[in-house]
């Protein structure tokens, strides 16, 4: 042993200090003991846990509840019934689970204070969006897709039975923004952050996975601008606006391009 290293060695010992070695295995102890406490149970936001564990239950309802449907429907019986389960599943449960919980329901977007200062984008949105509606209505795969209400044989439409088709299909649209933006992203927002609406644009993207591959992609997109702005906002009413202008735009381009009659 060098003489500098036995003189280190000896200040270390009368200091009470001990050798860098074992200094690195408590720490290392001590890392872990913090590890494991912040695995506890008890570490667990209850509100977090609530919200991801009811979204999990309405998913799945959303996805599966129309297989209880009787196959038998007459069109506006079979696309109102999808509609009242979306209505089930992605508004009633998490309003009801909000109520039990006490959880106030303008924390979680049904405020409608401010918006008269957050119109702008929303607007914005509509302009870039209804365009791109009309285009793409001229494609083959999007007339086949809307109007979700099935059109009788011979191009007819009968205006009445569009007409309570629309007003369940407005109704849906609430149901999806209060889920989406209000439960999950705003329900979320506390724990994550702005990380909420990377959250809620999963399940957002997976429900349209059944459409055109299009509207999948502007899926993505939609989430990611209408979480930002209810972010902002706090509230749901102007992207469910925008919603229903757009979702009523595409079933009037497709009926106009199918050339129906009323």
């Amino acid at each position: 042993m060098r003489k500098g290293d036995g003189l280190r060695l000896a200040l270390m010992k009368k200091s009470g200090s001990q050798p860098h070695g074992n200094e690195g295995v408590h720490h290392a102890a001590k890392g872990t003991l913090n590890e494991q406490e912040g695995l506890s149970l008890r570490n667990v936001d209850r509100q977090v846990v609530l919200v991801l564990v009811t979204a999990a239950c309405c998913l799945w309802i959303g996805q599966f509840g129309g297989r209880l449907r009787p196959s038998n429907l007459q069109p506006l019986h079979r696309s109102v019934a999808w509609a009242g389960i979306q209505i089930f599943a992605y508004l009633i449960i998490p309003v009801i689970v909000c109520i039990i919980s006490r959880i106030n329901l303008a924390t979680v977007g049904w405020s409608i204070r401010g918006l008269k200062e957050h119109w702008t984008p929303y607007a914005g949105i509509l302009f870039v969006a209804l365009p791109a509606v009309v285009a793409v209505s001229f494609s083959s795969e999007f007339q086949t897709k809307y109007p979700l209400l099935e059109v009788r044989d011979g191009g007819q439409v009968d205006l009445g039975q569009m007409l309570i088709w629309w007003a369940f299909y407005a109704v849906q649209f609430v149901a999806i923004e209060s889920f989406f933006r209000g439960f999950l992203v705003l329900g979320l927002a506390d724990a994550f952050g702005m990380n909420a609406i990377l959250i809620a644009m999963l399940p957002y993207l997976a429900i349209h996975f059944s459409k055109p591959p299009l509207e999948a992609v502007a899926s993505i997109v939609g989430a990611l601008i209408m979480g930002i702005l209810a972010l902002r906002s706090r509230s749901i009413w102007l992207g469910v606006v925008v919603h229903i202008v757009i979702a009523g735009t595409m079933d009037v381009s497709s009926l106009l391009q199918k050339g129906v009659q009323w």
